[in-house]
């Protein structure tokens, strides 16, 4: 038996891949399509599959999702390796790591299947089809606008982010940055990282408020960071005093707009995303030609618009249901 089966059914047999994935085209579908998220359980990520989800019958496609747990390159390689070994026509995949994963995804590239990257390109832009995300760079821009209006223009930010390294975080960062140059009275402290926890996140809310009195606001820049920044705001009695503008969104957050303790947050279109993305791969598939680059809208959520419905369609799902 070859090492490709094997790794596959391996992968299957502890859970890290469905036994689906691993074996033949299912049903009458014309095409077979894999998703291949960061981590499962992500509710970014859980909107893309619900997005490709909601044109797969539409478009004769046999679609599914398949990844580990953990965000992590080692995690998500043997799942794209198992994927590969199941030959199927093309990969929709949101990279763990821009460098890292570019070996295990020329080889499914070199095999025939079209890779489909969401939320984040390659380093190697000769691997993939098309790239489809938001404009991070603007994103950060609307989220700096937010903050120096909600503060007026005065006091001390903290930016907290995962992890050093990561173009999309750096994107998202960058322009923030470039939107406080406009508010010379807002002082931005250097960049706090959680290694995505929460828990981290909160500390670093509660530390900066014990060490500067004028602090105002607080810039998540991910999900993790964003509920952390939440429990530390709270935890500091700061509720109303400073400001927390996030970015992406789960129901803990959705629950810090309502209430109020998140100020705003950007909010991509995940969904859209995922439903591009699988358009995108059968138009490859089929020998069609698919824009190198394609983006997706944001909305700016806040209290008084949460509910509407225009900011309800971006609002990011756990379920398709």
């Amino acid at each position: 038996m070859k090492k490709s089966v094997l790794l596959a059914a391996s992968l299957a047999a502890v859970g890290l891949i469905s036994t689906a994935a691993a074996g033949a085209k299912t049903g009458g579908s014309a095409y077979r399509v894999v998703y291949i998220p960061g981590l499962t359980g992500n509710p970014f990520y859980s909107t893309v599959a619900c997005g490709a989800e909601s044109v797969a019958k539409s478009l004769n496609v046999d679609f599914s999702v398949q990844g580990a747990p953990t965000f992590a390159v080692t995690a998500q390689t043997p799942i794209v390796q198992a994927v590969t070994a199941s030959h199927p026509n093309a990969i929709m995949i949101s990279n763990d790591d821009p460098k890292a994963m570019i070996p295990s995804l020329l080889a499914a590239q070199n095999a025939g299947i079209k890779i489909v990257n969401i939320d984040g390109d390659l380093a190697d832009m000769s691997i993939g089809v098309t790239n489809i995300q938001s404009d991070n760079t603007l994103g950060g821009q609307l989220a700096g606008a937010a903050m120096g209006k909600l503060i007026h223009g005065k006091g001390t930010v903290v930016i907290i982010d995962n992890s050093p390294g990561y173009p999309i975080s750096e994107e998202r960062r960058d322009g923030f940055l470039d939107a406080m140059k406009k508010f010379p009275g807002i002082t931005v402290l250097p960049v706090q990282y959680s290694n995505n926890s929460p828990a981290t996140a909160a500390s670093i809310v509660t530390s900066t408020a014990s060490a500067h009195s004028d602090f105002a606001g607080v810039y998540t820049v991910e999900t993790n960071n964003t509920e952390g920044a939440i429990t530390g705001v709270r935890d500091a009695h700061l509720v109303g005093k400073v400001k927390i503008v996030g970015y992406d969104t789960s129901d803990p957050i959705v629950a810090g707009i309502e209430s109020g303790i998140v100020s705003a947050d950007i909010v991509q279109y995940p969904y859209g995303e995922g439903r591009l993305g699988l358009e995108s791969a059968v138009k490859a598939i089929q020998g069609k030609a698919v824009p190198r680059e394609q983006s997706q809208p944001f909305v700016v959520a806040t209290p008084s618009n949460i509910h509407t419905a225009t900011v309800q369609r971006f609002i990011y799902k756990t379920s398709c249901s």
